[in-house]
């Protein structure tokens, strides 16, 4: 195993995490985070944080997204070209290199690309998450408020039952962009231009090295927020921001000077604005743009609960009238309202493109909640009453889970409900007598349901996963019908991700795709759905899960047919028709 402490510690995650949960700790243990709290409910948040975000994290299959990154990482580690990204030997344009090469460290680390390594870093990624909006809300808003606002990135809905357990880019580039934000903010009003900009336009080359051009509008929007917050508009043409601005362009461009030896640019660029473009209104019909608008405040909403009820303290009037007696609640708001039009009138929008802004978001909520608090307004009386309402619904629930036949999968499933609804009860109790430690007793008892969700949820999922487990399966009998010998992808025959990856896993090595030479007893994998005079003699098939169909597998036949110009848009699982050697 290449896995060791020392190693471990030197990892840019763990020196964070390391650093954040020091500190939190060296604070709790002199009394200074949330004084008036019981000390106990900030020790059960901190012990429930793990069993929540890991117990089962590699259990499921990989969705196709997550198969995406890890192939590439893993190809990365196999041709040691760590430069131009590939699947299946074919240049992979979509996503700069970054996150694969997290994933090729923790490949490396595990000794072996698996579920659990390649999800591990989005952990890590989210604590950090976590750790950095607690480091930068302490100081506005007072060390209760900001552990409460920490742990929000964590417990909304979004992160806590999704998100947070997928080997996907976005914690990580919402865990750097937000902290763009908050830097801009931090430095920028206090005048201190030169580290306002030059740290956040260096975080914004690990941003764009994440996702491309996303990382720039962001940058670009925060910036203009900023600058109309505090009326300085002038420090857009200030040394400061024209040279941080030129060198985070000569850092990109070194990157790409590289890789323009093995791919023209002018295609990456090109991909690189379709991947930005193909979400937006302009892709899209004008009825399905209007529907998205009219629907998006209410679909986010839900997706984010529950930290999004307290939207209402939002819709009381005189809220920006109190929101402005904290400035860093005030430039909150503004960031967020200025960056969420991008998404709000994007069509093909998912929920994980917005996880940099609810923090923002939730901050606002945050502050007006403890006003409200302080006043008794009937509005937090009402928030109050149904949360726990609810919060004590779900607890009785709880040691009943195992009534539920498709927990017949989990092992002990009486007393690990049993002993989950117990203390769920006892969270639930103190948050109706312990009004004051209400929000930090709410973040527990989300993490004691993601627990649940781990322990009973996960594993009926996985076991009932038919056609994931199919891929995973049909993958592994080519590989074993095949053995020893040479094993292809037919052209731009589309090959799902998750199918592409764990075929290649079973092999072990790269699978490339064949687009003129086709050589004598090697096996290929062929769509006859894309290439219909193609025959092969199948010595087995392949599943793919979104096609519900199986591919034949075997020996190409003459004639072979001259395929012509592929006129289909190619998707990820295509291959783009450019080797990478």
């Amino acid at each position: 195993m290449f896995c060791g402490e020392g190693l471990l510690s030197h990892l840019p995650f763990i020196r964070v995490f390391n650093i954040i949960l020091s500190g939190f700790l060296s604070g709790l243990s002199h009394g200074r985070i949330f004084a008036p709290v019981r000390k106990w409910y900030l020790i059960l948040a901190v012990l429930l944080l793990f069993p929540a975000l890991l117990i089962n994290l590699g259990l499921m299959v990989f969705i196709d997204d997550e198969a995406i990154r890890s192939l590439v990482a893993q190809e990365m580690l196999w041709s040691g070209n760590f430069v131009a990204p590939a699947m299946h030997g074919d240049a992979y344009l979509n996503k700069p290199p970054l996150w694969n090469w997290i994933l090729a460290a923790s490949f490396t680390l595990h000794g072996e690309a698996n579920e659990w390594a390649a999800r591990l870093p989005t952990v890590l990624s989210l604590l950090a998450f976590a750790g950095t909006t607690f480091l930068f809300s302490r100081r506005p808003f007072g060390d209760r408020l900001a552990v409460i606002h920490a742990l929000t990135v964590i417990t909304c809905g979004r992160m806590l039952f999704w998100d947070s357990m997928l080997a996907l880019i976005d914690v990580c580039f919402s865990w750097l962009v937000y902290t763009q934000v908050m830097l801009l903010y931090r430095f920028g009003h206090k005048g201190r231009w030169w580290l306002a900009f030059g740290c956040t336009y260096l975080l914004t080359v690990a941003t764009f090295m994440l996702k491309g051009l996303p990382a720039v509008v962001f940058q670009g929007l925060s910036i203009f927020a900023l600058l109309g917050y505090l009326r300085e508009w002038r420090q857009l043409f200030r040394p400061a921001h024209l040279l941080s601005g030129l060198t985070c362009v000569l850092v990109l461009g070194f990157y790409y000077l590289q890789y323009g030896h093995y791919v023209d640019l002018a295609q990456v660029g090109q991909r690189l604005f379709v991947e930005s473009g193909k979400r937006t209104a302009a892709a899209h019909g004008i009825w399905e743009t209007v529907r998205h608008v009219v629907a998006f405040p209410f679909e986010m909403s839900y997706h984010f609960l529950p930290w999004t009820l307290l939207l209402a303290y939002l819709l009381r009037p005189g809220a920006w009238r109190s929101l402005r007696t904290n400035g860093f609640a005030a430039f909150c708001l503004v960031a967020f309202l200025v960056n969420i039009p991008v998404y709000w009138l994007s069509p093909e929008v998912y929920p994980r493109y917005l996880l940099m802004l609810f923090p923002l978001l939730f901050a606002s909520l945050l502050y007006l909640h403890r006003l409200h608090a302080e006043r008794g307004s009937r509005t937090y009386h009402v928030l109050r009453y149904l949360l726990l309402t609810v919060m004590t619904l779900c607890a009785i629930a709880l040691p009943f889970v195992p009534l539920v036949p498709q927990t017949a999968v989990v092992a002990y499933p009486w007393l690990k409900s049993v002993l989950l609804g117990g203390v769920a009860g006892a969270v639930v109790l103190g948050g109706w007598r312990d009004e004051r430690n209400f929000l930090l007793l709410l973040c527990c008892f989300l993490l004691l349901l993601r627990i649940a969700f781990n322990l009973f949820l996960l594993p009926a999922r996985a076991t009932g996963n038919e056609r994931g487990n199919a891929v995973r399966a049909t993958a592994e009998s080519v590989v074993r019908t095949n053995a020893g010998k040479e094993l292809a992808i037919y052209r731009h025959t589309l090959v799902e991700p998750a199918t592409g990856y764990y075929l290649t896993a079973a092999y072990g090595r790269v699978v490339p795709r064949h687009f003129d030479r086709y050589v004598p007893g090697t096996v290929y994998v062929g769509s006859p759905l894309q290439y219909g005079e193609l025959r092969i003699a199948a010595t087995d098939s392949l599943y793919l899960r979104h096609l519900d169909t199986r591919y034949p597998v075997g020996y190409l036949l003459n004639p072979l047919p001259d395929p012509g110009p592929d006129a289909t848009e190619l998707r990820d699982g295509m291959g783009s028709g450019i080797s990478i050697e």
